[in-house]
């Protein structure tokens, strides 16, 4: 066995372990119209994305000249201990001009068995891009302790108020990856693995 291949076998069985640790997402909420209409989400692994190709203020669709857009959604841990982290990345798909803003800010709680939210937030983020920002905004938003079961509140403020010139706001894609704590099994996997490829290295 050559030293690529022995390499790859520890990190496939680190692959499925992780696998193993389902992530599932309800209780999706997204509003108000008009930013809200059309609105849809996908889910993939610990991943769930929004898609919301009326989030627009500005020239396009005046006289509407700022909006707000909220989106809710619980995730829980089907499998694996408990989630340590939210990853958020917001997408405004170039559309912000002239005066346009984009503001959001997100908090997260801890749900009890039962979708209780318990106590405050466990987790916040906030930020405001502008037409001078190019790309996507991201960042981590670390709990301040593991969960198994969380809800996340956000919330866009949409502004364009000027008409001097070509004026918009928008914001058309908004991804989550929320991070599970490897379970005991998973780290004891690749543990192993990487003690095996030690001892062939060496041999």
């Amino acid at each position: 066995m050559n030293l690529k291949l022995r390499f790859v076998m520890p990190v496939l069985a680190f692959g499925v372990a992780v696998s193993a640790q389902a992530i599932t997402f309800d209780n999706v909420i997204i509003q108000a119209p008009p930013l809200s209409t059309g609105s849809s989400f996908t889910t993939i692994g610990n991943s769930i994305s929004f898609f919301t190709p009326n989030a627009l203020v500005g020239d396009p669709v005046a006289p509407l000249r700022s909006g707000i857009l909220a989106i809710q959604y619980d995730a829980h841990v089907d499998n694996g201990p408990s989630i340590f982290a939210d990853g958020l990345v917001v997408d405004p798909v170039g559309a912000l001009l002239g005066s346009g803003t984009l503001s959001f800010s997100e908090d997260v709680f801890e749900l009890d068995g039962l979708g209780n939210e318990i106590g405050g937030p466990i987790g916040h983020v906030d930020g405001t891009i502008d037409a001078n920002f190019v790309g996507t905004w991201s960042q981590t938003i670390m709990f301040d302790h593991i969960v198994k079961n969380i809800r996340a509140k956000k919330v866009f403020v949409l502004s364009a108020v000027n008409t001097d010139a070509l004026d918009v706001a928008a914001v058309g894609i908004i991804n989550q990856n929320l991070k599970p704590v490897p379970e005991p099994a998973t780290m004891a996997t690749l543990g192993l693995g990487v003690i095996a490829l030690l001892k062939r290295r060496k041999k």
